[in-house]
């Protein structure tokens, strides 16, 4: 089933369309012969060269469609062909998105602000302040600025900020909106070193790398930042028993390092052995420093995620910054930065313009998986390359 990638907001009608949106003025000729209205989508999207993104479900109730156009204008076209039923489209980072029409008002708050360090008052780019317990939330621009939008019932929820390498801090939603432009201070979490211990004996506490960790690179591949995930799936076989420790994953220096990514950690959907439910308890987004070439490492040791028994997915999802683009999650979604203005185009660093280059080996297999711009997890048919993304887990001993 796909997912839709849905704008937070109700709609009444079919969007407005403003002069930006040349997608939706593109000229097609087409001949539609009595064909499901998901078909007739695709059909469309082929010949206007457009990506669509939709729910299947959404044409549950609509008719075969017969319609023909010549040289008529896309908008045109999707008006006629959807207008006898409740759904509704945008254009929205060069793809068509079809949702449905909702017809009822809730009222919405838009929460805007900024998270600082509280020692340097430096902004922490890639910070996230999200509903606690939920997968809604948003993710701080390179700037420490975040905007969000919440619905009445959601005033009365916790938010949580937080950063890796620094401590949360959780608020009532509703005591936010006291001031018009909120400043979140989060303190840097002090680093622990365990004591040294001289005995005799050997230490109780083992670690295994599970994943793969191939010492020969055959190549890498482009995660773009529109959301494009990769995932290897990680088998555990030998049924270890303990968490997850750090995740790691190797960046090819031909890619961008320094652009920022999220970290997930996904369990295996038996039905269709692809990646499933979040097994991270909130969004967490990374940036490696501009001199990575190789592994990076990331610390999950604080949030003791056991190791399922039938394996688990480790995944790479791309982040663009300052970009409205909405991911999906466990029941919510959740947007990334803040849409600068048309005024100031030059809003992000050059350095982050584009995304990561995650290597692979090639060694056989089926464990790859990918993430498309439909929003359905696939696999490769042909090229079942392994990515390079490993697990190190911290085995649970008897004392």
């Amino acid at each position: 089933m796909r997912i839709i990638a849905i704008i937070v907001g109700f709609w009444i009608g079919i969007i407005s369309v403003g002069a930006q949106n040349t997608i939706l003025e593109k000229r097609i000729s087409l001949a539609l012969d009595n064909l499901s209205m998901e078909e007739a989508i695709e059909t469309i999207a082929e010949k206007a060269d457009i990506h669509v993104s939709y729910s299947s479900d959404l044409f549950a109730d609509c008719a075969p469609v017969t319609l023909h156009a010549q040289d008529q204008l896309l908008i045109n076209i999707l008006n006629k062909l959807i207008a006898p039923y409740k759904i509704a489209y945008t254009v929205h980072a060069g793809q068509l998105i079809l949702f449905p029409k909702r017809t009822m008002v809730i009222r919405e708050y838009t929460l805007k602000g900024s998270i600082y360090d509280e020692q340097t008052r430096q902004p922490i780019s890639y910070a996230t302040l999200q509903i606690k317990e939920k997968s809604k939330g948003v993710v701080t621009d390179h700037r420490g600025f975040f905007e969000l939008t919440l619905t009445g019932t959601e005033l009365a929820d916790s938010l949580t900020a937080s950063h890796l390498g620094y401590e949360r801090r959780t608020f009532l939603a509703e005591t936010l909106f006291e001031e018009s432009e909120l400043i979140i201070n989060l303190k840097e979490k002090p680093v622990s070193i365990a004591p040294v211990v001289i005995a005799g004996k050997k230490s109780r506490h083992k670690h295994q790398s599970l994943g793969n960790r191939g010492r020969l690179t055959g190549g890498s591949i482009y995660l773009d930042t529109h959301g494009q995930q990769i995932a290897l799936y990680i088998d555990n076989k030998k049924q270890v028993n303990g968490y997850i420790r750090k995740v790691s994953y190797y960046l090819s220096d031909k890619g961008n390092v320094e652009a920022p990514f999220r970290v997930r950690v996904l369990e295996k959907d038996t039905l269709h052995q692809s990646p499933g439910k979040d097994l991270l308890p909130e969004i967490l987004v990374v940036q490696p420093p501009q001199d990575t070439d190789g592994w990076f490492d990331v610390d999950l040791s604080e949030y003791r995620i056991n190791v399922p028994s039938d394996g688990f997915f480790v995944a790479m999802q791309g982040v663009f910054p300052n970009d409205y683009s909405f991911y999906a999650g466990d029941s919510d979604f959740f947007e990334i930065g803040k849409r600068p203005s048309r005024k100031n185009a030059d809003y992000s660093p050059k350095s982050i313009h584009y995304g990561q280059r995650i290597g692979y080996s090639d060694k056989k297999g089926r464990d790859t998986w990918h993430y498309s711009l439909s929003h359905q997890w696939f696999q490769m048919e042909r090229h079942n390359y392994s990515v390079k993304i490993s697990a190190e887990i911290n085995i649970y001993t008897k004392k």
